[in-house]
């Protein structure tokens, strides 16, 4: 008999949300923006910050500090890592071994040769503190006028990635061989 946490830890590892009941599906969408956080880390930490996604524009994307990273289960249901590289420290390698999964995070993006940054709470996808880049010497009306079509382009660029993230995750057997790897990867992240 599998314990109940440990079904509920595997259910984005199998890619098996078909055999899911409706209440089932419903509690697992409720981390669907824990999962998208810690697949974005996955992604841009095997291939040097870049990502590359199908209808995506290629990217780069740093998880900043401070970083929560949270599970249902275990002693500490929740962990907090900072400095400069809060996700490569022994307490966030040993986190995400245990299952936890990313819940909040700053992001440094580089879209287009520009970079954004914003704080990201992956439980209620939401961003917050977004930080555009503005030309320098622009005022008045015309900086407000650029800052509003700059946040409504990150808005529009951080939908197409969530949506490649959905294309995958709800393709049971592309979404198989992501996680094979995303688990295999986990497996070797070192205490040091």
């Amino acid at each position: 008999m599998v314990p109940e946490w440990r079904a509920q830890r595997n259910h984005w590892q199998t890619g098996q949300l078909k055999e899911m009941g409706l209440a089932e599906k419903a509690a697992a969408s409720e981390h669907v923006g824990q999962e998208f956080a810690t697949w974005l880390y996955w992604r841009s930490s095997t291939h040097g910050s870049r990502v590359k996604l199908d209808g995506v524009e290629e990217f780069q994307v740093w998880f900043e500090s401070p970083v929560e990273l949270v599970s249902d289960w275990g002693d500490a249901t929740a962990v907090v890592v900072s400095g400069g590289l809060p996700l490569d420290s022994p307490e966030a390698h040993r986190a995400l071994r245990e299952g936890k999964k990313i819940a909040k995070a700053r992001l440094r993006l580089i879209v287009k040769n520009q970079t954004h940054t914003c704080a990201f709470d992956a439980s209620v996808f939401a961003v917050s503190g977004l930080k555009v880049p503005l030309p320098p010497n622009l005022g008045g009306g015309d900086a407000m006028l650029l800052r509003l079509e700059l946040f409504e382009e990150f808005e529009a660029f951080l939908s197409q990635v969530f949506e490649a993230f959905l294309r995958l995750r709800l393709d049971d057997k592309a979404w198989a061989g992501e996680a094979k790897k995303m688990t295999a990867w986990v497996a070797g992240l070192g205490d040091a």
